[in-house]
Formats: structure tokens, C-alpha cells, sequence
């Protein structure tokens, strides 16, 4: 799909969720709209930056994003589109396909000196419905029961410093126990413009940790957002046929004194 020529398409929606307002401001794609990522995190019970429900992301994609069922819906932010990744999972979690993300992010864009401007989309709020798929979703319970199973892989896609206990800023330190450790940037290469890897070569990263499409992958991190990350890898571009994202990651499992963690490499 070659964005410079849908950038005008009535049936595209191109979203720009960069973390700096400030920098869509500067400069964005013609006709994208703007969505802090943060939207995309609501405290749930008391524990913060959890996933919203279906009526909220129906009411945020059509009323605000203004999109509808009919329209394809293009996202991008800065480097990694980590920012990107969670929204094109919460798209995933209500069963809409019409999606893909910008490789490169808006950096890329910018570098290759395709078109920008300053000025606002002229859109309108729509209609959109979704259908909560379940198998795009582990929640605390189903992880709890899986820490031993052998058709499993559970990925903590956080630093190997946060995954070790040696940093953290969560009540309690360390990773998931039987979880193995990817850091999400590894799938990419680059610098100031980050690109996934080819498909050779991220096959034979997570094969390297025995991450077989034989498996069911639950991926995890801090709070979801840099699992979203691997979470798309494995799904999107690797085409791996059962791969669910712990929303509630590490921020909630280490909030529960009842659940287990564990300190160091595995």
C-alpha cells in the first residue's frame, strides 16, 4: 500500500499518534488526525493504564477518529510506531481488519520529503462497530493458568534490566515466572529511522528463543504498549496464527501480592 497516493482518499483514515502534540503541530501527513496514545489507557479498579472497553474504542474510532466500517485506517507515530502498535491491537481486539501501519514512522516520511503540512483534516464523527475477538486478549487469570504449560511462550518485551528486577519503578520488580525476555527493539534496525527487519531474519530471532508458530505466544510488558509492538510482529508480519497480548502487563500483575514474580535471567 503506497501512502503518498491515499493521502486524499475519502476511504482512508490516516492517524498520526506521535507522543509530542507539538510535533504534529510542526508537521504531520496531509489529513491526519491526531490521537495521543494515552487515550488508549484508562485506570480499571484502581490500577492504571489499562485497556478501555468496547463502547469506549467504538465511541473514540468513529466519533472522534471519525471512522467508519467501510474505511481502511492508516497509522503512524515517531522511529518504532510503538505508539501506533497499541492502537492497531485495540483494532485487532474489535475484529477490524482495514488496517496497516506507516514502517519507518513519520520520520521516514520526512526524510524521503513526501508531503506535510500544518493544517487540520476537515472530517466528520461517524458510526463504528466492533466485535471483541477473545483470542486477541490474555487476561490476568489466563496468564495465571498457563505459567506452566507446555505449548506455551510467555514474552516479556521490556528491557533486560526491567525484566531482571534490576530497575522498576512498579511496587514490585522482576518478570513473569517462566517468561523469557525479547526487548521489543530488536526486531527493528536503524537508528534515527527505525524499519522492521526483514521476515528471514525475525523468524530466526524468535525461533533463536523457541518462538514457534506450534505455540500460543502471550506477550507482556509494562503496560501493554511495547507488547503491542511484538504483538504486531508476530501477528501482522510473521503471520503467527495464535499470539494474545497481556493488556494489563506487568503494571497490574505486579500490583496482586497473590502472584508470583521472579528476579533475574532465566
Amino acid at each position: 500500500m503506497d501512502l503518498v497516493n491515499l493521502v486524499n482518499h475519502p476511504l482512508v483514515r490516516i492517524v498520526d499518534l506521535r507522543s509530542s502534540l507539538s510535533d504534529y503541530l510542526k508537521a504531520h501527513i496531509p489529513n491526519a488526525v491526531y490521537l495521543n496514545f494515552e487515550s488508549l489507557r484508562v485506570p480499571e479498579k484502581g490500577i492504571p493504564a489499562q485497556a478501555p472497553d468496547r463502547i469506549y474504542l467504538e465511541r473514540l474510532l468513529g466519533e472522534n477518529l471519525c471512522l467508519s466500517n467501510n474505511m481502511w485506517i492508516i497509522l503512524y507515530s515517531e522511529k518504532s510506531n510503538i505508539n501506533a502498535t497499541i492502537l492497531s491491537w485495540s483494532l485487532d481486539f474489535l475484529g477490524y481488519k482495514k488496517f496497516a501501519l506507516l514502517n519507518g514512522g513519520w520520520e521516514k516520511w520526512w526524510w524521503e520529503k513526501f508531503p506535510a503540512t500544518q493544517e487540520f483534516p476537515s472530517i466528520s464523527s461517524k458510526k463504528f462497530f466492533g466485535k471483541v475477538i477473545q483470542e486477541t486478549l490474555a487476561e490476568k487469570k489466563y496468564v495465571l493458568n498457563r505459567l506452566n504449560a507446555k505449548n506455551v511462550v510467555i514474552i516479556d518485551a521490556r528491557s533486560p534490566k526491567q525484566y531482571s528486577g534490576e530497575y522498576g519503578e512498579e511496587i514490585r520488580k522482576g518478570h513473569i515466572p517462566g517468561a523469557i525476555n525479547i526487548f521489543w527493539e530488536k526486531t527493528l534496525n536503524g537508528e534515527e529511522i527505525k524499519v522492521w527487519k526483514n521476515k528471514d531474519d525475525l523468524e530466526r530471532l524468535f525461533y533463536g528463543f523457541g518462538v514457534t508458530r506450534d505455540k500460543e505466544i502471550i506477550v507482556y510488558s509494562g503496560t501493554g504498549k511495547e507488547a503491542s509492538h511484538l504483538y504486531f510482529t508476530l501477528k501482522h508480519i510473521l503471520q503467527y496464527p495464535n499470539v494474545r497480548l497481556y493488556r494489563g502487563s506487568w503494571i497490574e500483575w505486579s500490583s496482586d501480592p497473590n502472584l508470583p514474580v521472579k528476579l533475574g535471567y532465566d
